[in-house]
Protein backbone atom coordinates (compact mmCIF):
# COMPACT_ATOMS: atom_id res chain seq x y z
CA UNK A 1 0.00 0.00 0.00
CA UNK A 2 1.35 3.61 -1.15
CA UNK A 3 1.52 5.99 1.37
CA UNK A 4 0.10 9.22 0.92
CA UNK A 5 2.35 12.29 0.31
CA UNK A 6 2.19 14.85 3.05
CA UNK A 7 1.64 18.51 2.58
CA UNK A 8 4.46 20.28 4.81
CA UNK A 9 3.67 23.92 5.07
CA UNK A 10 6.74 25.99 6.32
CA UNK A 11 7.25 29.53 7.23
CA UNK A 12 8.84 30.83 4.19
CA UNK A 13 11.03 33.36 5.78
CA UNK A 14 12.72 31.38 8.54
CA UNK A 15 16.03 30.15 7.77
CA UNK A 16 15.82 27.37 10.38
CA UNK A 17 12.26 26.40 8.87
CA UNK A 18 13.95 26.49 5.29
CA UNK A 19 17.21 24.74 6.47
CA UNK A 20 14.83 22.16 7.72
CA UNK A 21 12.89 21.79 4.87
CA UNK A 22 16.01 21.15 2.92
CA UNK A 23 17.57 18.70 5.41
CA UNK A 24 14.20 16.61 4.48
CA UNK A 25 13.79 17.10 1.08
CA UNK A 26 17.63 15.76 0.99
CA UNK A 27 16.57 12.24 2.32
CA UNK A 28 13.39 11.98 0.62
CA UNK A 29 14.34 10.89 -2.28
CA UNK A 30 10.47 8.70 -3.09
CA UNK A 31 8.75 12.77 -2.87
CA UNK A 32 7.05 11.75 -0.01
CA UNK A 33 7.12 15.15 1.28
CA UNK A 34 5.89 17.90 -0.35
CA UNK A 35 6.82 21.50 0.66
CA UNK A 36 4.85 24.83 0.32
CA UNK A 37 4.90 28.33 2.10
CA UNK A 38 2.06 28.75 5.17
CA UNK A 39 1.34 31.87 4.03
CA UNK A 40 0.94 30.17 0.23
CA UNK A 41 -1.90 28.61 -2.18
CA UNK A 42 -1.39 25.31 -0.89
CA UNK A 43 -1.98 26.63 2.61
CA UNK A 44 -5.17 28.46 1.83
CA UNK A 45 -6.29 24.91 -0.90
CA UNK A 46 -5.37 22.36 2.46
CA UNK A 47 -7.78 24.69 4.92
CA UNK A 48 -5.10 27.12 6.96
CA UNK A 49 -6.68 30.29 8.51
CA UNK A 50 -5.43 33.73 6.35
CA UNK A 51 -1.90 34.18 6.97
CA UNK A 52 -0.73 30.85 7.80
CA UNK A 53 -0.18 29.68 11.42
CA UNK A 54 2.79 31.30 11.73
CA UNK A 55 5.28 30.14 13.86
CA UNK A 56 4.19 26.54 13.64
CA UNK A 57 5.20 23.68 11.41
CA UNK A 58 1.77 22.29 9.80
CA UNK A 59 2.10 18.75 8.10
CA UNK A 60 -1.56 17.36 6.28
CA UNK A 61 -1.29 13.91 5.85
CA UNK A 62 -4.19 13.73 3.62
CA UNK A 63 -7.50 15.11 5.96
CA UNK A 64 -5.24 14.84 9.28
CA UNK A 65 -3.64 17.91 10.16
CA UNK A 66 -0.42 17.52 12.11
CA UNK A 67 1.48 20.15 14.24
CA UNK A 68 4.07 20.62 16.01
CA UNK A 69 6.45 17.68 17.26
CA UNK A 70 3.97 15.12 15.61
CA UNK A 71 3.81 16.88 12.41
CA UNK A 72 7.80 16.59 12.68
CA UNK A 73 7.82 12.91 14.16
CA UNK A 74 6.10 11.97 10.90
CA UNK A 75 8.25 13.76 8.31
CA UNK A 76 10.66 11.65 10.29
CA UNK A 77 8.47 8.38 10.02
CA UNK A 78 8.47 8.76 6.51
CA UNK A 79 11.89 8.90 5.64
CA UNK A 80 12.08 5.19 6.62
CA UNK A 81 14.68 3.27 8.23
CA UNK A 82 16.91 4.51 10.72
CA UNK A 83 14.86 8.03 10.97
CA UNK A 84 11.54 6.05 11.14
CA UNK A 85 13.22 4.14 14.44
CA UNK A 86 13.90 7.31 15.70
CA UNK A 87 10.28 8.82 14.90
CA UNK A 88 9.21 5.71 16.55
CA UNK A 89 10.84 6.60 19.83
CA UNK A 90 10.23 10.19 19.70
CA UNK A 91 6.07 8.82 19.61
CA UNK A 92 7.35 7.45 23.31
CA UNK A 93 7.68 10.35 24.79
CA UNK A 94 4.83 12.49 26.10
CA UNK A 95 3.22 14.94 23.89
CA UNK A 96 3.37 17.53 26.17
CA UNK A 97 6.95 17.04 26.96
CA UNK A 98 7.79 16.63 22.74
CA UNK A 99 5.82 20.08 22.37
CA UNK A 100 7.59 21.93 25.11
CA UNK A 101 11.07 20.76 23.50
CA UNK A 102 9.55 22.21 19.61
CA UNK A 103 8.20 25.05 21.58
CA UNK A 104 11.42 26.16 23.21
CA UNK A 105 13.08 25.75 19.52
CA UNK A 106 10.53 27.86 18.04
CA UNK A 107 10.92 30.71 20.11
CA UNK A 108 14.73 31.27 19.26
CA UNK A 109 14.22 30.07 15.45
CA UNK A 110 14.95 33.68 14.16
CA UNK A 111 18.78 33.42 15.84
CA UNK A 112 19.47 30.51 13.61
CA UNK A 113 22.14 31.65 11.11
CA UNK A 114 21.40 31.67 7.50
CA UNK A 115 19.51 32.91 5.01
CA UNK A 116 15.66 32.94 4.74
CA UNK A 117 13.91 32.01 1.27
CA UNK A 118 16.53 28.46 1.01
CA UNK A 119 12.83 26.60 0.41
CA UNK A 120 12.91 28.28 -3.48
CA UNK A 121 16.05 26.65 -3.40
CA UNK A 122 14.41 22.96 -3.27
CA UNK A 123 13.98 21.11 -6.29
CA UNK A 124 10.79 21.19 -8.19
CA UNK A 125 9.80 17.75 -7.18
CA UNK A 126 9.64 18.98 -3.68
CA UNK A 127 7.62 22.12 -3.90
CA UNK A 128 4.04 22.85 -4.26
CA UNK A 129 4.08 26.13 -5.37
Amino acid sequence: MESVPCIVLIDGDCAMCNATAAWFARRDPAGRLIFAAGQGQAARIAGEPPGGDPGTLVVWQGSRRLVRSTATLTMLGLLGGGWAWLARLGFLCPLFLRDAVYAALARHRRRFPGQPGACTRLSPFHLAE
